[in-house]
């Protein structure tokens, strides 16, 4: 029984291609419709679609290019405006520093008159104790 299963295989192989003819063979009806589009100029109509699905693309990519260089002038412009935010905030940083660095000194310089009066008044008690 298995020698005759491949022989059978073989036989149905056999008969569907010489019932069908070889594959994507062209049909002579198909290749005069072919040639005479050809010498018509029907080929034109291809040639002009293309020209327009060329056009189409150009555009396409033109308007892909302007949308980039709006993207671009719009990171430039907000890279800008943040820039000056940056610059108004370390001018206030730099101020409140002044203003800090002027209260200090004003804090110490208290302090440095309180302990030289702290220390001439010790200084007067002692003399007048030792009088």
């Amino acid at each position: 029984m298995r020698p005759t299963l491949p022989l059978l295989a073989a036989t149905l192989v056999a008969l569907t291609l010489a019932a069908c003819g070889k594959p994507n063979q062209a049909l002579p009806e198909q290749e005069k419709e072919n040639f005479q589009k050809i010498i018509s100029g029907g080929g034109a109509s291809d040639a002009s679609k293309s020209s327009s699905v060329g056009d189409e693309a150009s555009a396409a990519v033109d308007a892909a290019k302007d949308g980039i260089d709006d993207t671009v002038d719009a990171a430039k412009d907000a890279a800008a405006a943040a820039g000056e935010k940056l610059s108004d905030a370390a001018d206030a940083v730099a101020e409140k520093a002044e203003e800090v660095k002027d209260a200090v000194g004003d804090a110490v310089g208290a302090g440095v008159d309180a302990v030289k009066e702290g220390a001439t008044d010790a200084k007067n008690s002692t003399l007048d104790a030792l009088k």
